[in-house]
């Protein structure tokens, strides 16, 4: 029964993860068209009817009402059957003491075990769907004073000749996340919003005159993501990629709409990539007589800031990169010598600690921070991606106990639970196992991770909940907070989707090529292959 439980709640969650529709592509403006994916629906089995999905409100100020239609995100994440801990002495494998907490289950992100297998491409019970995009836009008209109705995919995103002052994009469909930002002389670059989240605004709402789109994660590893603008002086720009800036700058002319387009790696759409900015310089990062310079393309000017390359992050002072250690924004940041932001310092200090935890409930994000003398715990070390819930407390708490493996109701499993504060029924822990077995996984908690919701618990990869349980002491300082901003570092995303039928997290040092290659032959005979 709790298989069939477990089916139902996964083929709910893969039917909204995924689009019925089919890509489309432009009909002009490309001189052949790009290779085009059938998406395979998923969740359409009668058990899926079994849960039921509820989604919270929108991220952006609550005078606007974002995208009507809810999609997996980071704010309209999918919930999960509530699982607590089972409050009896039997239950700690470790002998250590047993407490109670509440929980669903968790998911993956960070370094893929060398003994993983990768997804089979092969049809099969270890094959994983072909993915494909789906986009849905909105843009905020100014002049009406409201979002305007869904653009998805393809489809020319414009109003008229109305002009817009912030934008919203969700990504569903897919694992991976969108990531995008506008540009007005008045306010500069906004930050970069997520899966759905609104760009900045701010006073007077000025208009877009230049904006930027990109993926990270599996999506980035399959798609490239091109645009292309509409001016208010009846001009188009070429196509932008990956990031590029697209658009005008200090032109005194803004966007009245634009275009989005995603194809798959190593295809060439043929599209023209020549002038996707009018601008007195080309925008951004960029190499000049062979030396890596970001040259602010509103006037040719140096820049100092932050920069990125697709999920690289750099920054730059007086238009060159830093390199070593920095200090910015309140943060000690470390950079290589090739001018790359780490986003995982543990190389360099090592994990003797003591370390603190910061987990921003928004954005299932945790990072981990180290003490910079005096100066606090100010550094960065590496963050990991989380699933939590509308029972996860905000506040600072102190991790009074550890427990290797935990029981939970419905007889369901998780390992290194470090809980939350004293008294509270709150852990952080791995992703749900079947038993205190390693080979006993539940893929669907790995897949969907930063994406359903907790019962209050905070979820993570078998790997990222064993580094907090190994290296972070009881007495550990976390904060829970909320921001729309996820943290020093980019949002983690899982590395890979794996098969439904798999077994093992692809995260978990303790299991082995001989346990994964049982567990497979197990799987296949099962199927019958």
């Amino acid at each position: 029964m709790r298989r069939l439980k477990k089916a139902g709640l996964t083929l709910l969650i893969s039917s909204v993860l995924v689009s019925s529709s089919v890509l489309h592509t432009f009909a002009d403006q490309t001189a052949s068209s790009p290779v085009i994916t059938e998406v395979i629906p998923v969740g359409t089995d009668s058990a899926s009817i079994e849960a039921t999905a509820e989604f919270q409100e929108s991220l952006g100020p609550g005078q606007f009402a974002l995208p009507p239609e809810p999609v997996v995100s980071p704010g309209n994440p999918i919930p999960e059957p509530e699982i607590s801990e089972v409050p009896t002495e039997s239950t700690e494998a470790a002998g250590q003491p047993v407490i109670i907490a509440p929980d669903a289950p968790s998911v993956p992100e960070e370094t893929v075990q060398e003994t993983a297998q990768p997804p089979m491409d092969e049809s099969g019970p270890l094959s994983v769907p072909k993915r494909v995009p789906r986009l849905q836009t909105q843009i905020l008209l100014r002049d009406a004073l409201q979002w305007s109705s869904p653009f998805v995919n393809d489809q020319p995103i414009t109003v008229e000749d109305n002009s817009f002052s912030s934008i919203s994009t969700y990504l569903e469909g897919i694992h991976g996340d969108l990531l995008y930002r506008t540009y007005s002389t008045a306010a500069g670059w906004s930050n970069w919003a997520m899966n759905g989240q609104q760009t900045d605004l701010i006073d007077g709402w000025p208009l877009v005159e230049a904006i930027q789109f990109r993926f990270s994660g599996p999506v980035a590893d399959q798609y490239d993501i091109y645009y292309t603008a509409s001016l208010s002086d009846k001009s188009y720009t070429s196509w932008a990629k990956n990031g590029m800036t697209c658009g005008a700058m200090n032109q005194g002319i803004v966007m009245t709409g634009f275009r989005l387009m995603f194809v798959e790696k190593g295809t060439d759409p043929q599209l023209d990539l020549s002038r996707p900015v009018f601008a007195a310089h080309a925008d951004g990062v960029q190499y000049v007589d062979g030396v890596l310079r970001y040259i602010h393309g509103a006037d040719g000017s140096n820049y100092t800031g932050w920069g990125w390359v697709g999920d690289d992050r750099y920054y730059f002072k007086d238009s060159y990169p830093v390199t070593g250690w920095q200090y910015i924004d309140g943060f000690k940041y470390y950079f290589g010598e090739d001018g790359k932001m780490w986003a995982d310092v543990e190389p360099l200090i090592g994990t003797a600690g003591p370390f603190m935890i910061k987990i921003n409930k928004e954005m299932n994000c945790l990072t981990v921070y180290a003490q910079d003398g005096a100066n606090g715990f100010i550094i960065p070390v590496k963050s990991f991606l989380v699933s939590t819930g509308e029972d996860t407390p905000l506040g600072t708490f102190y991790t009074p106990e550890k427990y290797r493996w935990r029981l939970m109701i419905h007889d369901l499993w998780t390992q290194y639970a470090t809980r939350l504060g004293s008294g509270l029924r709150i852990l952080m822990h791995s992703i749900i196992y079947d038993a205190p077995d390693p080979y006993t996984v539940w893929a669907s908690t790995y897949n969907n991770l930063g994406i359903a919701r907790s019962a209050g618990c905070i979820r993570l990869t078998t790997a990222d909940a064993k580094w907090i349980y190994d290296y972070c002491a009881v007495g550990t300082a976390v904060e829970v907070y909320n921001s729309p901003i996820p943290g020093p570092f980019n949002r983690p995303t899982i590395a890979y989707e794996i098969p439904f039928e798999q077994r093992w997290d692809p995260t978990d040092v303790s299991t082995t090529p001989e346990g994964i290659e049982a567990s497979r032959q197990a799987i296949l005979v099962k199927f019958g292959y």
